[in-house]
């Protein structure tokens, strides 16, 4: 061998000599990689503001990772990245980012599985004997019997899937206002109901969200509240007949709620998706239709007299409102895509579902966990529970039972505990865990399927290119006023003096000094 040759593959072993070595260190501990798509501020994010409440607590995250490696003996990295709506998320799959965990909606769920986006849970995921696994041992049963009952695909009665076998439970809630009761009686709230959106008295002081699911969920309730309010609340099948209600999309009634959503378009302060919890805090809306778990945070804020950048503002009492006609009944889920690293996927969620993370998670985003358990109702008995004692009268607290909720996963009728009177009927406690005749007026979302789907997003195109088309006119308008001004300075301008002030009545103005006229 010549000595340019042995000296070139002298040079190549060293340069690979680093790569072999880790290689032959590391062995099966290369790190592995977890893709998380959550909502944004939608886990504990560590800091001053976690339940331990110093700078340097350890983000959920950060939690993770080191028990991964702890229990499995293997590195991990998780790459966490967030949405703003479920659509923006759908997007982002249609233009091919690729996750192991997605966080969606109830609906969302049941699109990407009837689409083929997801694949199923192992069958060792629901073994409750294995230690691993948190989430089958500590979810509510209540949430639990949703899961196994609602099937992905209700148009097909072949396909018997249910969510849960693509999904496991996150967060869940109801819909209804945050209001100012300053400035709204709550008697008028319970006689508008969802109608409030199109009150003419609070014209410019409500929101609604910037997405069409839930604006169209609202506007339904408003056409047919009739309907719904004829309908047994004691029947079996009541439940059934106004979720049918709530997820019509029938040529006739996209007309209707169509026409509904301009006026609503017309009246409200604007479309939201996170920036509504503020606005009424600071008193710029006096009504913001809100998910349960923003209006727990917006009423905390409120109360404790500071903004969302932690400034000091006056301490307000805001309330929740959920109309008696219906509300939507909603839940979040992790789903894995196909092709999802499921192993790492399925440890985070038994990660996320041991119930001090779940305690956690809700103490920093303020939404209710689908994890129930002792430890669950310490924290919520912690924050609602009262001593009679405390009060004056028994007409100021009422018992309150989550039985529905904590089911077995507690000691028998310690779920039912005395609470404020308030809180239980207007304030955070209701927003937080709704009672069980709550829930029953409540509807979940479908997934109305592609043509339908198609039909209500054209609605919804038209409706916001109308809110475009306003903002481009009104744009357009100060455009024109800056114009004219621009030329006017530019041919006048030496002639102007915009600081000088004007003369007294009774003065002229002489070069830049006011002398007084005669009379």
């Amino acid at each position: 061998m010549n000595k340019k040759r042995f000296g070139a593959l002298l040079l190549s072993a060293l340069t690979l000599l680093p790569t072999l070595l880790f290689a032959a260190g590391c062995g099966g501990e290369q790190t592995v990689v977890l893709r998380v798509f959550n909502w944004e501020e939608y886990i504990d994010e560590g800091g001053e503001d976690s339940w331990d409440g110093t700078e340097d607590a350890p983000a959920m995250i950060e939690r993770f990772e080191t028990w991964y490696e702890d229990v499995y003996g293997t590195p991990i990295r998780v790459e966490y990245s967030t949405f703003g709506t479920n659509e923006d998320m759908y997007n982002q799959l249609q233009l091919g980012d690729t996750y192991d965990l997605l966080c969606p909606s109830e609906y969302m769920i049941m699109k990407l599985a009837a689409e083929g986006y997801l694949q199923p849970y192992e069958e060792s995921f629901f073994d409750a004997s294995r230690e691993e696994n948190y989430y089958i041992r500590s979810v509510s049963p209540f949430i639990r019997e949703m899961f196994e009952s609602n099937r992905i695909n209700k148009a097909d009665e072949s396909d018997d899937a249910t969510w849960a076998d693509y999904a496991a439970g996150y967060m869940w809630g109801v819909t209804g206002f945050t209001y100012n009761p300053e400035y709204v009686e709550l008697a008028e709230l319970s006689e508008l109901g969802w109608d409030i959106m199109r009150a003419p008295q609070y014209h410019n002081k409500v929101t609604t969200k910037d997405n069409v699911r839930d604006s169209y969920f609202v506007a339904l309730a408003i056409c047919y509240r009739d309907e719904i309010e004829a309908l047994d609340k004691t029947s079996p099948d009541y439940n059934q007949k106004l979720t049918e209600i709530m997820n019509r999309t029938d040529d006739e009634t996209i007309a209707k709620v169509e026409a509904i959503m301009h006026e609503m378009d017309e009246n409200i302060y604007g479309y939201e998706t996170d920036t509504g919890k503020a606005d009424i805090v600071s008193g710029r809306i006096w009504l913001n239709f809100a998910w349960s778990g923003d209006a727990v945070y917006a009423m905390d804020l409120a109360e404790a007299g500071e903004d969302e950048e932690g400034n000091e503002t006056d301490s307000t009492l805001l309330n929740f409102f959920i109309p008696e006609e219906c509300a939507n009944l909603w839940f979040d889920g992790w789903v894995m895509p196909k092709g999802a690293n499921t192993q790492a996927a399925q440890a985070f969620v038994n990660f996320l579902s041991m119930p001090e993370n779940a305690v956690r998670n809700m103490y920093y985003i303020g939404y209710s966990g689908v994890i129930a358990g002792e430890e669950v109702l310490d924290y919520v008995k912690e924050c609602y529970e009262i001593d009679p004692a405390d009060y004056e009268s028994d007409e100021e607290y009422v018992s309150y039972d989550l039985s529905y909720f904590f089911g077995d996963t507690v000691e028998a009728g310690s779920a039912v505990f005395l609470a404020d009177r308030e809180q239980a009927e207007h304030r955070q406690l209701q927003a937080h865990y709704p009672t069980q005749e709550t829930t029953a007026r409540c509807a979940v979302m479908d997934y109305y399927g592609e043509e339908a789907n198609e039909a209500i997003n054209e609605l919804w195109s038209r409706i916001k290119s109308e809110t475009l088309d306003a903002w481009a006119i009104a744009v357009i308008c100060v455009g024109a006023v800056l114009v004219v001004a621009a030329v006017l300075l530019l041919k006048f301008g030496s002639k102007i003096d915009f600081f000088r002030l004007p003369p007294k009545k009774g003065y002229k103005l002489v070069g830049q000094e006011s002398v007084r006229q005669d009379k």
